[in-house]
């Protein structure tokens, strides 16, 4: 596989942190007992003061809006379970840093040190590139215009959920640096991903400031399984408070919402489709994380993945600074960069390098280590065919190299991905 070249950049670096806010929504979801909804609900919705906007009869799940809470509340029956439409910020804390050009026409795959770390060039070598595998990016769009992009992206397949939105173009920049890891094209310039001739699908659920509402993630998921895409990835993380958020949702609502986002995420499981996401970025102990819950980390059907990263370019596989851990979530590790010599000289060199609107740029977080363990799955379908949820996450865990203590690892789960293991074991 060749290295690539660029032309000069701007340095973006972003790191996330923190806990996300929520919002209160007009929009309110339903949630059936049994998988299927009541044929006349649209009429039901309408004589009670509210409006049908989406139904997912297979799932006994729909999106309503009242005019005020108490009409909404008060729809609620023993078969139907009624919560607040939260809109939450699934990319909290985001900061930039600009730093210099790194210069024109300048080699960019000795910059992409996350791919010789998980021998992503030896699988390569063995003529694994991720063709037949389809991923979908559930983030902030794609930049489908940028050349290191639009070749592998499936345009009929992609779609935006965001209200007033029509496209899936990337309005925020971390969908495209996800997109990037993942599959950016082997086309002798710019940046690769660790499967350069996967399918990606782009599915829009954030607006360009990281916010959505539940509903928006949800249909992103749904709309996505039936599109068959093999494998999600969702580099999101948005945190609810077990007792509730006043006024935004109640102790009551974050439960429901907790089961609603297990129902879809365990479907699309049932369907043949793995979720990857990210453990998230505060350095939490999901052991001992008290009152919170962080979706979609914690949600039945996902794996969650850890960030490894360097100190100086080099011990590449230390845990970041930043990144959440437990058994109780993490599944497997994956380089998601590190700012540990922040502001030494060249300290963004120690994270990850891939493609963003109008070029590259360097960002670090556990967003950046889903899609490198969502590439090596996309390799691992591309080598053996089509396989169940259950035999791939198996795999992916049985290839990663065992890092930390043996077995179950708080900081690796099973351990840092191994692409090269991952197709020939």
């Amino acid at each position: 596989m060749k290295k690539r070249k660029i032309f000069s950049l701007g340095i973006l670096l972003f790191f996330l942190f923190g806990m996300a806010t929520a919002s209160y929504a007009d929009q309110w979801i339903l949630n059936h007992r049994a998988n299927k909804l009541p044929k006349n609900l649209k009429k039901r919705v309408e004589l009670a003061g509210g409006r049908l906007i989406h139904a997912w009869d297979f799932a006994g799940i729909a999106v309503v809006e009242f005019d005020d809470e108490a009409a909404a509340r008060a729809f609620e029956t023993k078969n139907f379970k009624i919560m607040p439409d939260v809109s939450l910020d699934w990319l909290p804390g985001e900061r930039t840093v600009e730093a210099d050009s790194i210069g024109d026409d300048e080699p960019s795959y000795p910059y992409q040190w996350h791919l010789p770390v998980i021998e992503a060039d030896k699988a390569w070598d063995e003529g694994v590139t991720g063709v037949g595998s389809r991923v979908a990016v559930l983030d902030t769009g794609i930049d489908f215009s940028h050349p290191d992009l639009g070749a592998n992206v499936d345009f009929a397949s992609s779609a935006s959920f965001v209200p007033g939105v029509a496209d899936f173009i990337d309005d925020a920049g971390h969908g495209t640096h996800v997109a990037g890891i993942i599959a950016a094209v082997g086309n002798d310039w710019g940046s690769i991903g660790v499967a350069p001739d996967a399918t990606l699908i782009g599915v829009k659920v954030l607006d360009s400031s990281g916010s959505g509402a539940f509903s928006w993630i949800l249909n992103g998921i749904i709309h996505a399984v039936v599109q068959q895409a093999d494998i999600i990835n969702m580099s999101l993380s948005g945190i609810l408070v077990k007792s509730g958020l006043a006024p935004d949702y109640t102790a009551r609502d974050a439960a429901q919402l907790h089961t609603l986002f297990n129902k879809i995420t365990n479907w699309a499981a049932s369907q043949g489709v793995l979720i990857v996401t990210s453990a998230g970025n505060d350095g939490m102990d999901y052991n001992h994380n008290g009152n919170l819950i962080r979706l979609p980390a914690e949600a039945s059907g996902c794996i969650a993945v850890s960030a490894t990263g360097p100190v100086g370019l080099a011990a590449f596989d230390t845990p970041a600074s930043y990144t959440d851990y437990g058994t109780s979530a993490v599944f497997v590790a994956a380089p998601g960069g590190d700012y540990r010599l922040w502001p030494a000289d060249s300290w963004w060199l120690d994270m990850v390098f891939s493609t963003y609107p109008g070029g590259w740029a360097w960002m670090a977080g556990t967003s950046q280590a889903a899609p490198n363990a969502a590439g090596v799955a996309a390799l691992i379908l591309s080598k053996y065919g089509p396989m169940s949820v259950g035999r791939l996450r198996n795999h992916l865990a049985q290839t990663a190299d065992d890092l930390g203590k043996p077995g179950a690892d708080p900081y690796y789960g099973h351990g840092r991905v191994n692409a090269y293991k991952a197709v020939t074991k």
